[in-house]
């Protein structure tokens, strides 16, 4: 395993560790996964579908058919369909926790951040929402130091120019296939108002942020 298939195994531990410890999950709660997937080949139990205990109880939302198959595949107990994370179909406070693992920085503009999060806070009574750390100097969906400190969001366009593919583990250059929006804590604090912010590191300093709120 590399050193960033390890970091990033470590990272999720901890997070599903602080999701149970602050949102305490019981049987019969009912869990609304936004962006949800499930572990890959030598990554067991490594996402909240795959280690939750009460399957029956946990709904799940990803834009993409192929995630969304895998899940049915693997998990039949689990209700899981094809949707948009900035437009959920659910009823306000339907869900007693919404979770959702490193998936608002892929929605789109700051706007549809916003849309996002105005989405989770709606059906959910509590959330647990996770995001790279904008100011972390390190951009791992690139695998490239220090672009996150240049000016705006030049990382953006550093992405357009390289991109690493996770598949093939290997740079791509030109592709202009990096669509990526980190946020920074006074962003979260603009989109989830009311809510804690929770810096989660594995190394020197924080490179997850982790939003709680709700009925805590």
């Amino acid at each position: 395993m590399s050193l960033f298939s390890r970091l990033s195994a470590l990272s999720r531990k901890r997070k599903l560790d602080l999701f149970e410890k602050l949102m305490k999950p019981a049987e019969g709660m009912r869990i609304l996964d936004v962006g949800a997937q499930i572990s890959g080949p030598g990554d067991s139990q490594g996402q909240l579908i795959d280690s939750y205990p009460w399957k029956a109880c946990v709904s799940a939302v990803n834009i993409s058919e192929e995630h969304v198959a895998r899940i049915k595949n693997c998990y039949p107990q689990v209700n899981a369909s094809v949707g948009d994370a900035r437009c959920l179909p659910w009823p306000d406070k339907y869900f007693d926790v919404v979770y959702s693992n490193a998936v608002i920085e892929h929605v789109g503009t700051f706007e549809d951040q916003k849309r996002m999060a105005a989405e989770v806070m709606r059906v959910g009574k509590r959330w647990f929402v996770t995001t790279p750390n904008r100011w972390y100097p390190f951009e791992f969906h690139l695998r490239l130091p220090f672009v996150t400190w240049l000016p705006n969001q030049g990382y953006q366009w550093c992405g357009r120019l390289v991109d690493y593919d996770h598949v093939r583990h290997k740079y791509v250059f030109g592709g202009g296939g990096y669509r990526v929006r980190l946020l920074s804590q006074s962003e979260l604090r603009i989109c989830f108002p009311g809510s804690r912010i929770i810096g989660q590191r594995v190394t020197f300093m924080a490179e997850t942020l982790i939003v709680v709120g709700g009925d805590l």
